[in-house]
């Protein structure tokens, strides 16, 4: 935790080499949507940065608070909120603008059990829209022990199911399984510096629960 949330002060770096990372993510289990936005040097794993005034980050023209434990800017909105503009300013005077949007997704009514019989299974969310460009849904399936949780994802173009695979379905124990269902929609940024950025919402609908066996 300690190296994830290292950090240094943007005033030290040239600031077309600052990758910005946008996050607009919505709980359904907790009517929460929480933005964030992360500088780091130069690509996505690089040190985090702390903006040196007067660089700022916004969201729908609020400020951000920065989050000294996670290493961001963080703002909580009550509710689901599925569109939302950052805008950040950095010590060139360059003015970076872009819109976040998220991307709903629910479980179906009915939620049929899991076999490990089953050599391959399909799981498909509620009325299995097709995926569209920058989208991808994430099932994890977590099982009665500590350490069995096991995510499957699709991100194929039209995409209607995820692949449970029976491989890593048989490494989650049996009986009453968790599902945590995410939908992710993750296009390019439109203004960026030389070195980019992304900007991801996320849509997480309350979990549900199936039988394994």
């Amino acid at each position: 935790m300690i190296a994830a949330c290292k950090k240094e002060v943007s005033n030290k770096v040239d600031q077309d080499k600052i990758f910005t990372q946008y996050v607009l993510k919505y709980q359904e289990s907790t009517d929460v949507t929480l933005a964030t936005a992360t500088f780091r040097f130069n690509n996505a794993s690089g040190t985090r940065l702390l903006l040196s005034d007067p660089s700022y980050v916004t969201v729908d023209n609020s400020d951000i608070e920065w989050n000294s434990e996670t290493g961001n800017y963080q703002k909580e909105f009550s509710g689901f909120k599925p569109i939302a503009t950052f805008e950040w300013v950095d010590l060139d005077g360059n003015v970076f603008t872009n819109d976040v949007n998220i991307v709903d997704v629910a479980f179906p009514a009915t939620i049929d059990d899991f076999s490990y019989a089953d050599s391959v299974s399909f799981f498909s969310w509620q009325g299995a829209a097709p995926l569209d460009s920058f989208e991808l849904v994430r099932l994890t399936i977590d099982g009665p022990g500590d350490t069995d949780a096991r995510r499957f994802s699709e991100s194929t173009l039209g995409a209607t199911a995820i692949t449970i695979d029976s491989v890593r379905l048989s490494q989650v124990d049996s009986g009453v399984v968790t599902l945590i269902l995410e939908k992710e929609f993750a296009p390019e940024l439109i203004q960026s510096n030389s070195v980019g950025g992304t900007g991801v919402g996320i849509y997480v609908p309350t979990n549900r629960t199936a039988n394994l066996n």
